[in-house]
């Protein structure tokens, strides 16, 4: 039996940690979730007697780009820093990716999820969502296919996040048949969309696709509801799957959400990972907080795959992570850093709470199969 290797004579090694927590209130709440699931993963590895020493370095990028590159040049100027999970947002990690790219420093992204992420020849970038044009077309699929969507209204907020996801929605909309009435874009950070909503009104859709996130989509909802808007409302992962659309009062299905993140209180993988996290913090926390604690899982496991602790060796590591055990399932990157087999949820508003509905794969091929 090998004996176990002192804690003093073991090297420490970082995880670089790049999340908000100031700046925006929303944000904030989801990046101190994130911060607890990496810990948890952390604390779990050293408690397993690895022949190292993890520590977790928390930078706050504030949700800005100055932010966001201040912190990577911090993580890659420090030598024991070998892998960042990181950034939460899309337009930050594209500030950040050639940056830890330069320095050959594996990054992970437990939520961004612009498609131009994976296609900038970066082979440092890794994420664990699907990225966008996954997501527009499942939800533009099921608005057409099971909403029956047929004139539809899209907004969104001209960001690196909420563009591309608003053209992949319309573009298969379109296809499907449907009729795109309205394509706005509004200005992140603004609460008053009185253009947009009169347009909403006036054009009369039977569903408005929101690619905006959780701020913008509250106003944007009452006010168009306010308004006379009698649409169905219909969100993404940037909402959040929660409230933000929904408006109480008025007798009008849903909203719909897709998500993109795994939800720990509906996958089977995710519920040791799910009741550590609660015996630990006393509350169950369930956007991207899966995604974190595998992001810290994978860099550990390729600490540990590696032939030597440099950054070089561990991303050619994490880039072969081949079905790793993972709390979202199981994990392998593509050539690009994406994951395989992505599976986008489907949740509609209903009785105070929202509902998981299914997996937009699956219930698609239903429809369809009911349909021939």
């Amino acid at each position: 039996m090998t004996p176990p290797i002192s804690a003093a004579i073991r090297p420490t090694v970082k995880i670089g940690c790049s999340i908000v927590l100031s700046n925006d209130a929303d944000e904030a709440v989801h990046g101190r979730h994130l911060v607890q699931a990496m810990q948890l993963a952390v604390d779990q590895a050293n408690a397993r007697g690895l022949p190292f020493q993890v520590d977790l370095l928390v930078g706050d990028d504030g949700q800005s780009l100055a932010g966001a590159q201040a912190v990577a040049h911090r993580f890659v100027a420090d030598p024991q820093v070998l892998g960042v999970v990181g950034t939460m947002n899309s337009h930050t990690s594209l500030a950040t990716a050639p940056i830890y790219h330069a320095a050959g420093l594996a990054q992970i992204s437990p939520s961004a999820s612009t498609p131009a992420l994976t296609r900038q020849g970066y082979d440092t970038f890794f994420r664990l969502v699907p990225d966008d044009l996954v997501q527009g077309q499942d939800a533009a699929h099921f608005a057409t296919t099971i909403l029956h969507a047929n004139r539809i209204a899209v907004v969104h907020d001209q960001t690196s996040f909420g563009l591309p996801l608003a053209e992949v929605f319309a573009r298969i909309a379109q296809e499907q048949q449907a009729e795109i009435v309205l394509f706005a874009g509004i200005e992140r950070g603004n609460t008053v969309f009185s253009n947009v909503v009169e347009a909403l009104v006036a054009t009369a859709p039977d569903l408005v696709f929101f690619a905006v996130i959780e701020a913008e989509g509250r106003h944007l909802a009452r006010h168009s509801r306010q308004a006379g808007s009698r649409a169905v409302f219909m969100g993404t992962d940037g909402l959040k799957p929660s409230h933000f659309l929904a408006t109480p009062g008025y007798d009008i299905p849903g909203p719909y959400h897709t998500n993109a993140s795994t939800d720990v209180l509906v996958a089977s993988s995710a519920q040791p990972f799910a009741t550590a996290y609660r015996e630990r913090y006393g509350e169950l926390y369930s956007i991207y907080t899966a995604e974190a604690y595998d992001a810290v899982s994978i860099l550990i496991d390729a600490f540990l795959r590696a032939p030597s602790l440099n950054r070089s060796a561990i991303r050619a590591a994490v880039a072969a992570t081949q079905d790793f055990p993972g709390a979202t399932g199981p994990i392998t990157f593509d050539a690009h850093g994406d994951i395989a087999n992505p599976l986008i949820g489907i949740y509609r508003w209903a009785g105070g709470r929202m509902r998981f509905l299914g997996y937009a794969r699956y219930l698609l091929a239903q429809a369809e199969g009911l349909n021939a």
